[in-house]
């Protein structure tokens, strides 16, 4: 029977040690059952199932996509060479078949952590953090700042789309996602004038309107939500929509030239989007980062491919982190040279 749900081969380089072999085999069957994934596992020498043994009874069992994750540290002759090499015969045989391979394990601060774990033990302190460094809040973020530049790639971005890229980073510990957020040309530089200008920050939730909240004090910038609004909770019941959209609809007619910052809700950037392209509704920028598995990703390809000038992240993930992460992040360029942005008018996208 053949399955439409991919399959994943953990491939590692194999070793004469049983124990090696063993660790390869845990890694595998803990991937399975911390995902739901059905996962094999592979080595390039010495053990068996090799790649091509591994991906053949994936097929067999009716697996049409396979997914190669190579457990190893740097992508060398065996990722650029010896995978291929193995597969040749197989693709060739079933044409069909689709496989992926993966990333090494490469540059990620988890495994950094995981060294420093492992040498704090060898010297009897098992993972201990001098008192000192918990006293000083500024030397443990200017370190945090570090460390993110060191992990950051070379990025086609300006600086300070990279400045909004690095305290993101910094708000959710996740540096993989620096290549994967997506400014529209102009973005940052109009959140920044809509700040300067004093207009309003629009949120889907409370959670993100609080996280602003003190940063945009500073600025003389009221921070909204709506969703407990008396106007949004009767539009809401009498129309069956959800209180999301409900409140960015009864929050139209402040959205003009403002900032619109979406964490949650995925109703209500497809809401903004579907404001903007029927009813001519203009902010200035669009933080749209809803998390989920029910239209997030969707709302974030419909806000992609709108004429709103937006900052997002595509795929599933988001979170008010982020999308709080990214607004104080303008907040903050705004306090440093506000005189750029001085009395330059909010243009309307595409203008």
């Amino acid at each position: 029977m053949r399955r439409e749900t991919p399959a994943v081969v953990v491939l590692g380089h194999g070793s004469r040690s049983p124990a090696a072999q063993e660790v390869l085999e845990r890694v595998a069957g803990l991937l399975a059952l911390q995902t739901g994934w059905t996962v094999a596992h592979a080595s390039l020498e010495f053990n068996r199932p090799n790649l091509a043994d591994a991906v053949a009874d994936l097929y067999a069992r009716g697996f049409r996509r396979v997914y190669v994750a190579p457990y190893l540290l740097y992508s060398g002759n065996h990722v650029a060479r010896d995978i291929p090499e193995q597969l040749e015969g197989l693709l060739a045989e079933h044409p069909e078949l689709i496989v992926q391979v993966t990333d090494p394990l490469g540059l990620d601060l988890r495994l950094v952590s995981v060294l420093e774990t492992r040498i704090r033990a060898a010297q009897g302190e098992v993972g201990a953090v001098p008192a000192s460094s918990v006293s000083a809040p500024s030397a443990i973020e200017g370190k945090s700042f570090d460390i993110i530049e060191q992990l950051l790639p070379d990025l086609p971005v300006s600086a300070a789309e990279r400045s909004v890229i690095v305290r993101i980073i910094h708000a959710t510990g996740d540096p993989s996602l620096a290549s994967q957020l997506v400014f529209s040309p102009g973005a940052v530089e109009r959140g920044i004038r809509a700040l300067v200008s004093e207009t309003p920050v629009i949120c889907d939730v409370n959670m993100v309107r609080v996280g602003l909240a003190p940063s945009l004090r500073r600025l003389g910038v009221d921070v909204r939500c709506l969703v407990e609004d008396p106007r949004a909770v009767t539009l809401a019941a009498r129309t069956g929509i959800t209180r999301s959209v409900a409140a960015m609809r009864v929050a139209a007619e402040s959205m003009e030239g403002a900032i619109v910052a979406i964490g949650n809700a995925p109703t209500a950037l497809l809401e903004v989007v579907r404001m903007n392209r029927e009813d001519g509704v203009r902010p200035a920028l669009v933080v749209g980062v809803p998390v989920g598995f029910v239209a997030a990703a969707e709302s974030k390809e419909a806000l992609l491919g709108s004429a709103l000038t937006h900052i997002t992240l595509p795929g599933l993930r988001g979170g008010t982190p982020i999308a709080v992460a990214a607004v104080n992040a303008l907040a903050r360029l705004a306090v440093a040279d506000p005189s750029i942005f001085a009395g330059s008018p909010v243009a309307a996208p595409g203008s």
